[in-house]
């Protein structure tokens, strides 16, 4: 196969280096793999954005220090490990002398990978501010490559590691740097493959498919009942004062109480068709719930009688002051999927409801959530008179 290359740059000659050693820059195409992001790749970002935004971002403009950082820095490990796993490549290839000198040291497109801190700083997204990702449930993929790092020697020495040029020897001068990024690409496959890498993703994509047909097994038995459906999104959760008091436990308790209320509304009753509830975590609510109430097209067409009705039940159930709830019609992510969606006029927007606010919910958990005991139940629904 033919290898075209970007530059070739003399080394300067050291103990390790050999005169007119050369240090080459892969082009376009060194084995067949190159680095372009694939649709795929592009909407495993976006919706990984999206999830990072949720948990970080306050409705009221405040931001937490951990955003846009968590999801960058798992989007891109995510594509790194992806990368290794879908070639035989190392990150670097070297050309020795006699004395064990490099005479040429080539990198591949992995290679590229020794330059990217947001790969080399693993789960630390700041180590001053004390932020990182050991509390929170990532894809397998990216767990696989935390796992790999503790056990490298960048696992020892932290991301620093590699900031030395690949052609310098690693601290206990035994070997190159460019040697031990290879090693740590090779620990990465033989994690794949004793991880049962391949198994543990198609797990991890089972349990939201799941949820997903479960969700749309509600959402059709409402829509068969009603062909006019009016779809409100409300967060019920905690102000940001009691956001890490109220443990999920508590929060579960007061949200059955919640829902117990709910269901003894005459106007609940008379005019819910079905709703669908989500447990989430965000830095600024804490542990809280996330509501689809779908009610009767015929008989409801706005929001604020609803969201003041929620808001008051769910104040009257948590401790004074510490409720709060926040209606997500207008959201940039849910505006376009709820309102009215009539399937008569506009089947379409029931499309964009379903890919954009159900199939959200049953897939958010799989990429980015707070690490919770497992078996631990994320979701359920409600119809009047079930």
């Amino acid at each position: 196969m033919d290898h075209t290359f970007e530059t070739s740059t003399p080394m300067e000659p050291s103990p390790g280096i050999a005169p007119n050693a050369k240090y080459v820059k892969h082009g376009s195409d060194y084995s067949g793999e190159d680095l372009r992001l694939t649709d795929t790749d592009l909407a495993f970002l976006e919706q990984i954005r999206r999830i990072d935004f949720d948990m970080h971002c306050q409705e009221k403009g405040n931001i937490s220090q951990m955003w846009p950082w968590a999801s960058a820095r798992i989007g891109r490990i995510a594509w790194f490990v992806e990368r290794v796993s879908a070639t035989c490549d190392s990150g670097f290839v070297g050309r020795l002398d006699g004395h064990g000198r490099i005479l040429e040291l080539i990198e591949t497109s992995l290679g590229r990978f020794y330059y990217d801190v947001n790969v080399l700083n693993g789960k630390v997204l700041d180590a001053e501010l004390g932020l990182t990702l050991d509390h929170y449930r990532v894809p397998p993929s990216v767990q696989l490559f935390f796992d790999v790092y503790e056990r490298h020697a960048i696992g020892q020495y932290g991301p620093q590691y590699f900031t030395p040029h690949p052609a310098n020897y690693t601290p206990d001068c035994k070997r190159f740097l460019w040697q031990s990024f290879n090693e740590l690409i090779e620990m990465i496959r033989e994690g794949a493959v004793a991880y049962g890498l391949d198994k543990m993703r198609i797990a991890n994509t089972l349990r939201p498919t799941r949820a997903f047909n479960s969700m749309m097994k509600v959402v059709n038995r409402c829509f068969t009942k009603h062909r006019r459906i009016f779809v409100i999104c409300m967060d019920v959760f905690y102000r940001v004062e009691w956001a890490d008091k109220v443990s999920v436990g508590l929060a579960k308790c007061h949200h059955a109480d919640f829902v117990n209320r709910l269901r003894g509304l005459a106007k609940i009753r008379g005019n819910l068709i079905g709703a669908i509830w989500k447990l989430d975590w965000a830095e600024s609510k804490g542990h809280y719930f996330r509501w689809i109430l779908m009610f009767d097209g015929d008989s409801v067409h706005a929001t604020w009688e609803y969201e003041e009705l929620v808001d008051r039940l769910w104040k009257e159930v948590v401790p004074k002051n510490a409720g709060e709830t926040h209606l997500l019609n207008d959201a940039e992510h849910t505006k376009a999927g709820t309102g009215m969606i009539d399937l008569d006029e506009s089947f379409g927007k029931f499309d964009i409801f379903v890919e954009s606010i159900i199939r959200y919910f049953a897939q958010k958990d799989q990429m980015l959530s707070i690490k919770r005991e497992p078996g631990t139940r994320t979701w359920d629904w409600l119809m009047p008179g079930h």
